[in-house]
């Protein structure tokens, strides 16, 4: 059997492949939402963790100030 490979354009997607996420207004707006979504998901855990009791702190090795101090940072401090 013959096999016929046929030319393609240089650095072209294949078909149905998604555009490159990482430039262009496409890439920095995919950026942005996910950085968001990051800030998003810290500050729910965080405000989580300040409010457990102190029993399942300590099952989680952590002091109730400890807890406190994470919960005070800001959203966008890792």
């Amino acid at each position: 059997m013959t096999s016929v490979s046929l030319p393609t354009r240089q650095g072209a997607a294949p078909r149905g492949a998604a555009p490159n996420a990482g430039s262009g207004i496409i890439g920095l707006l995919a950026r942005v939402l996910e950085r968001l979504l990051l800030w998003q998901e810290r500050a729910a855990q965080r405000q989580a963790l300040a409010s457990l009791d102190d029993h399942l702190l300590k099952d989680m090795g952590i002091t109730r100030a400890e807890a406190l101090h994470e919960a005070g940072k800001p959203f966008w401090r890792a």
